[in-house]
């Protein structure tokens, strides 16, 4: 019995010792401090709608926001279409987590390259803009109307003179983005538009055309006094189209 008051104290001890938890914590990196990054956003001579982004920070991931896209390459080109001041944003990812710096770029116009097509112009009048109203005194005599899938103009009917919509207008232009405004008597819907010059389509991004369909609109006419717009629905009822019939403002047939 002696003995196993002797021994008891030190066994105990000994459990205590053994079931005592042991952690192998890693303590996490520092952060990067700001001052230590070092990258560069260089505008090309004579086009400086051209930017090219490099990281020079070692041990990190780097990352780009220049606003219209983003990269995660050490050294990368795009370009800015639009002038205005625009603001680059340089991630770096490293163990301690991310850290961000930027700087700012001022491109003096818009790219001539970019927007090269005619249809640009056309629909917006670059940065000045354009208006584009309701054309019921068109050749067909109608503000909307309806045709097969692959017609150019009204074949199945033509819409009597909507009031509530005759005095709505269209603005479009590149001041800075692709910007874009519905405006009625009651509100102004702003919005922005996409322009796809290859496959003649226009979609309303946040808005939309006059009396439209929320739709990627095929363009049937553009040219500096008429837009013509159809949606296509080729899928329905054997295939057809609504087209909407607008012309720039101040214009008469």
């Amino acid at each position: 019995m002696q003995k196993l008051s002797i021994y008891l104290p030190l066994f105990l001890l000994l459990f205590a010792a053994a079931c005592d938890p042991k952690e192998d914590r890693i303590e996490p990196e520092a952060p990067i401090a700001v001052s230590a990054l070092k990258f560069t956003v260089t505008q090309t001579p004579g086009y400086d709608n051209e930017i090219t982004m490099e990281s020079f920070t070692p041990g990190v991931i780097p990352f780009w926001d220049y606003g219209f896209g983003i990269s995660s390459e050490t050294k990368a080109t795009t370009i800015i279409p639009f002038a205005g001041e625009f603001v680059i944003k340089y991630y770096a990812y490293s163990k301690g987590g991310p850290v961000v710096d930027s700087t700012t770029v001022q491109v003096s116009a818009n790219d001539p390259n970019y927007f090269s097509d005619p249809m640009w112009n056309l629909l917006t009048n670059d940065i000045a803009g354009k208006t584009w109203v309701w054309a019921p005194d068109n050749p067909h005599q109608c503000m909307t109307g309806g045709g097969n899938f692959d017609d150019v103009g009204p074949g199945w009917w033509k819409d009597a003179l909507d009031m509530n919509a005759i005095n709505d207008k269209m603005t479009f232009d590149l001041n800075g983005s692709y910007n874009f405004s519905l405006i009625t008597p009651s509100k102004t819907a702003p919005g922005k538009f996409k322009l796809d010059v290859e496959r003649k389509k226009l979609t309303i991004i946040g808005s939309d055309i006059s009396k439209g369909q929320n739709w990627e609109y095929d363009i049937i006419t553009l040219n500096e006094n008429e837009l013509v717009l159809a949606a296509t629905h080729i899928e329905s009822w054997g295939g057809f189209r609504n087209f909407y019939f607008f012309k720039r403002e101040g214009f008469n047939y």
